[in-house]
């Protein structure tokens, strides 16, 4: 056998390896987020079940969206189908103001998938706000991959997010 044909050989074994591996590996994962906000909760709630209100301080598509559904709580949402993040949709499913919203968000027909949960919690005229999300890449092998990081790199997105949500709470508190 030649050299070129071994290697060959050796590098599709390889690749087929780190495929079997990557089916193997969960598709799933959940990330974490919290913060005090300077505000109670009916005015932080404001802006978690309003899609208008969401894409102010979430990364969210730029182009390609359009609001649909009821303006705010259960069933208002945004679907969009954008060069930057493909096509999707994201859904309000449970809104009990001012404590609790869910959500999900669907991108690509579905092939990936995130629960989303925030709930509040009044301390004076502070709101503690929990965020957890949870995903399912299904079945691709190469985000088995992707799926083992998302904890540290989704947390530190929502955190981002939050951080941009204070700036807003604060402005809207102060008046401006």
């Amino acid at each position: 056998m030649k050299l070129g044909a071994k290697i060959f050989g050796v590098l599709a074994g390889v690749l087929i390896l780190y495929l079997a591996i990557g089916v193997l590996l969960p598709g799933t994962w959940e990330a974490e987020a919290d913060a005090l906000f300077p505000a109670p909760s009916s005015v932080v709630f404001q802006f978690l079940d309003r899609p208008e209100q969401w894409v102010r301080w979430n990364a969210m598509p730029e182009s390609g969206s359009r609001f649909v559904g009821p303006e705010a709580g259960e069933g208002a949402g945004l679907d969009w189908d954008d060069p930057r993040y493909g096509s999707g949709s994201y859904r309000v499913l449970v809104s009990q103001p001012p404590t609790l919203m869910e959500y999900e968000v669907k991108i690509e027909g579905g092939r990936l998938t995130i629960q989303g949960r925030i709930s509040l919690e009044d301390q004076g005229n502070r709101t503690f706000l929990r965020w957890v999300e949870r995903g399912d890449f299904g079945l691709n092998p190469l985000m088995g991959y992707a799926a083992r990081g998302m904890k540290g790199s989704q947390s530190e997105a929502m955190r981002a997010n939050l951080d941009s949500l204070r700036v807003l709470i604060q402005s809207k508190e102060a008046g401006t």
